[in-house]
């Protein structure tokens, strides 16, 4: 089993040495003996002169193992959530990646401006049954974490970003993240991770409250930070949320625990008063598997 997030709090002023290892429930759960659906897909991929029969091949070959991912009952099931969340292109991606097994070509012709395949392939249902509640349950986190606490008139602006502007990440990529306000003020800052977490950057058990500067950059996950993040599984839609006030903030005993769990610690979010103005970043994050996936996949020509 992967880390999700390491966190290594060597001291923020003065506070003291600690480190945590948080270990998410795999997306991919152990078979014990549960059998395979045997899932049957076929695509055809129509090239022009720029592109090569090989390239093509893959082109269909991608197109057949996403229309194979499609016929699966429990994808079929989901569609309409999936759909309502705008999360079919990540499920179906994931899917033809990192879990369709024993992919065999049944049947491949060649046409000259065109391929067409028909392949046959195994998936454990309970595997993608899984993925598939975890991506939907990331994404309903991550779009309540934007929602809450957005105040109509903030008094003033606070800036979130990452060293990754469009904020896709791959696995093993490093994750920093970026906070600049134009006041002086007291600083909530929180990560809500995709295996349903939130990590308190600040205040925590380890960091007091944290009184920031106007026009100052502060970063959290640079070389010189405390906290490191990495990216591992399970993986999917992410929120980083800046909270800020010009008092502190009442902290609960679960708030000062460096991590906890999203839904409960939203639900208290809701009480607090304080709030002088928000603001957040998306991220979405995805396998090695998945990104080479999108790279080898080239994109279907428009037919004359």
């Amino acid at each position: 089993m992967h880390a999700r997030l390491i966190i290594t709090v060597v001291g923020f002023m003065t506070w003291c040495s600690h480190s945590i290892l948080v270990n998410p429930t795999s997306i991919a759960a152990a078979e014990g003996g549960k059998g395979l659906e045997t899932v049957r897909g076929h695509a055809c991929y129509g090239f022009g002169d720029d592109q090569t029969p090989a390239q093509a091949r893959r082109g269909a070959m991608v197109k057949a193992q996403e229309e194979a991912v499609r016929s699966v009952g429990v994808f079929v099931k989901s569609s309409s959530r999936i759909k309502n969340f705008q999360m079919e292109e990540d499920i179906i991606q994931t899917t033809s990646a990192a879990m369709l097994q024993e992919i065999i070509v049944e049947k491949e012709e060649r046409k000259p401006q065109e391929i067409c395949i028909t392949l046959r392939a195994k998936i454990s249902p309970v595997s993608l049954e899984e993925m598939i509640k975890q991506r939907l349950g990331a994404k309903e986190i991550a779009q309540e974490a934007q929602a809450t606490l957005n105040p109509p008139q903030p008094k003033f602006g606070v800036k979130v970003w990452t060293n990754k502007p469009h904020g896709r990440y791959s696995e093993g990529e490093k994750l920093i993240v970026y906070v600049q306000v134009e006041r002086d003020t007291y600083l909530k800052l929180d990560y809500f991770q995709a295996d349903g977490t939130v990590v308190h950057l600040v205040p925590n058990m380890f960091r007091g409250q944290a009184y920031i500067q106007a026009g100052k950059t502060y970063s959290f996950g640079d070389e010189g930070s405390p906290e490191q993040f990495v990216i591992q599984e399970p993986f999917g839609a992410e929120v980083i949320k800046a909270i800020t006030g010009v008092q502190p903030f009442d902290v609960t005993a679960d708030d000062e625990k460096p991590v906890g769990d999203s839904k409960a610690y939203l639900n208290r979010l809701r009480g607090i008063k304080v709030i002088a103005a928000t603001s957040s970043v998306d991220l979405h994050s995805e396998s090695r598997a998945v990104t080479e996936y999108k790279k080898d996949s080239p994109k279907q020509r428009p037919r004359p």
